[in-house]
């Protein structure tokens, strides 16, 4: 099947492609997908124009290896990017190595949580620093007794001091994030100017903006905050922690940041919950900004943005928070594409899909292609779903989980309405998500399910050698905790990127500096 540059007049006529990529951002904290709470207006305006995935999956509800896994188009497990210590390949390529090959300029700017001394991974451009660094600090230890806690893990205090802050690390961040995202459409519209000056095609361009919030702590501006100012912020609909016997996961993970020690009651939860909304309303703000800035460069019209996440939050559903979970709030990711009509299908879309599906996505508009990614173009999957060709039921997605509050990887299984969740040594968990969107009952033990149960567990068991798989986490493991040891001995070199000083003011000819630097209105 050609791809929509391809139909559609080649290399001179391909989309600039801008993705915006939230952390921690769940589906249900936007107006998107249903939530009458939060003030989400830009991003629900990109969905009424675009294309909204409604059952989109990350592939592992944890940053590092979420992002990389959706770089490259691989799971964790086929990258060997366990965990937010663990790094992958340089040789292994990621859609931003594809683009660029294929006459992109690639930038990142902001958060793609990189561990190791590849911190472009593909990307010409980086133009800012990481928030956390890229060392391999955060090591998880399936060795240790479940109840040692290491230094680094979330912590239950995110909660009970969540409110509006005047400063903070992540706020500096973002801010930052925000400056260079739109000064680097100024700069992809005067690297066009004067390649049109030289009688050169413009370049089309790929920039992927990464915020860190809404990820806790829960410290919005004082302007989001305020905005939720009597405003009745809803409750979880079921803070019940489920019984230990049939969900001992969920306990490991209260555990690990203190919720078994101490729960928040229920004026902290939405003081928590406000906080949470607050800083999605920021987001949405920077991507109103992203708009108009597309707008008055006249780069709307030749651009396709796709706004998404890592992964959820809990938000104190089930007595969770956080991510690292396989229930819905924490494996689910917002995923709207929007863009020019003849490129991107119109409409809202129930056929699963996982980050996955992003590189064949941005590969396709491109023109470009990598015939053994795993993953399919959501344009074509909701072409598929809109000729009825594709429906609920015909598609899998596996989502894996092999860091923290686990000792031995945990697999899940999405096919149509029903979700299998396997993790030797835990009881097997089988949800239907249309009877039981809030995967309140276990279905596994059930007689009547038990065929179905036995038929997911066994695609499961096909798919994974889970003996090999469990070897090969714990080794990596242990090399990991080698390196760290190591290169925290003597002199220390750290990973995390030093942005290169660039040219962006009047430097060397006075007047052609000036020139290049001005981007006129035509009505001025």
């Amino acid at each position: 099947m050609s791809s929509p540059a391809q139909q559609n007049g080649g290399a001179s006529r391909r989309p600039n492609i801008v993705i915006v990529q939230a952390d921690q951002l769940a589906p249900d904290a936007l107006g998107a997908y249903g939530n009458d709470v939060v003030d989400s207006p830009h991003i629900d305006a990109l969905a009424e124009e675009g294309a909204v995935f409604d059952r989109a999956y990350c592939s592992t509800p944890l940053c590092a290896p979420s992002r990389a896994s959706m770089m490259t188009g691989r799971l964790p497990s086929e990258i060997g990017c366990y965990d937010n210590g663990d790094d992958f390949p340089s040789s292994t390529p990621t859609f931003a190595h594809h683009l660029r090959a294929a006459g992109y300029h690639t930038a990142l700017v902001g958060r793609m949580h990189f561990i190791g001394p590849d911190q472009h991974h593909g990307f010409e451009e980086r133009l800012t620093t990481d928030v956390y660094p890229a060392d391999m600090d955060m090591v998880p230890d399936w060795d240790l007794d479940a109840r040692t806690k290491l230094q680094w893990y979330h912590d239950a205090d995110s909660v009970f001091t969540a409110g509006v802050s005047k400063a903070t690390v992540q706020l500096d961040f973002d801010e930052e994030v925000g400056f260079h995202t739109l000064r680097h459409l100024n700069d992809r519209v005067r690297a066009n100017r004067s390649a049109e000056g030289r009688g050169e095609q413009p370049q089309p361009f790929l920039m992927v903006t990464s915020f860190i919030h809404p990820h806790d702590p829960y410290e919005p501006p004082r302007e989001q905050w305020d905005r939720y100012d009597g405003v009745d912020v809803d409750s979880p609909a079921h803070p019940q922690t489920p019984d230990a016997a049939t969900d001992p996961h969920t306990h490991r993970l209260r555990a690990m940041s203190g919720f078994d020690v101490r729960q928040p009651d229920h004026e902290q939860t939405l003081r928590a919950r406000r906080a949470y909304y607050a800083a999605v309303s920021y987001i949405d703000d920077h991507v109103a900004r992203i708009r108009a800035r597309l707008r008055e460069l006249d780069l709307e019209d030749d651009t396709v943005v796709i706004v998404t996440s890592d992964h959820g939050d809990m938000r104190g559903e089930k007595g969770l928070w956080y991510k690292m979970s396989p229930y819905e709030q924490s494996v689910r990711v917002p995923l709207i594409v929007s863009g020019p009509e003849h490129l991107v299908p119109r409409g809202r879309f129930r056929a699963p899909v996982s980050l996955l599906d992003l590189l064949p996505t941005v590969l396709g508009l491109a023109g470009a292609e990598d015939p053994e990614a795993p993953g399919t173009s959501l344009l074509t999957l909701a072409e598929q779903e809109r000729a009825g060709t594709l429906g609920p039921q015909d598609r899998d997605v596996v989502v894996e989980y092999l860091a923290e509050g686990v000792h031995h990887p945990q697999l899940t299984l999405v096919r149509g309405s029903h979700k299998f969740v396997l993790c030797p040594g835990d009881p097997d968990q089988l949800f239907d998500l249309d009877a039981d969107p809030h995967e309140l009952t276990n279905l596994a033990a059930d007689p009547e399910h038990s065929a179905l149960a036995a038929q997911l567990r066994k695609e499961l068991e096909t798919r994974y050698d889970l003996d090999s798989l469990e070897a090969d986490v714990r080794s990596s493991q242990h090399r990991r905790r080698l390196v760290s040891r190591a290169l925290a001995t003597g002199r220390t070199r750290p990973w995390d990127l030093v942005p290169e000083p660039a040219s962006r003011y009047v430097r060397g000819d006075f007047w052609s500096a000036l020139e290049h630097g001005t981007i006129p209105d035509p009505e001025r």
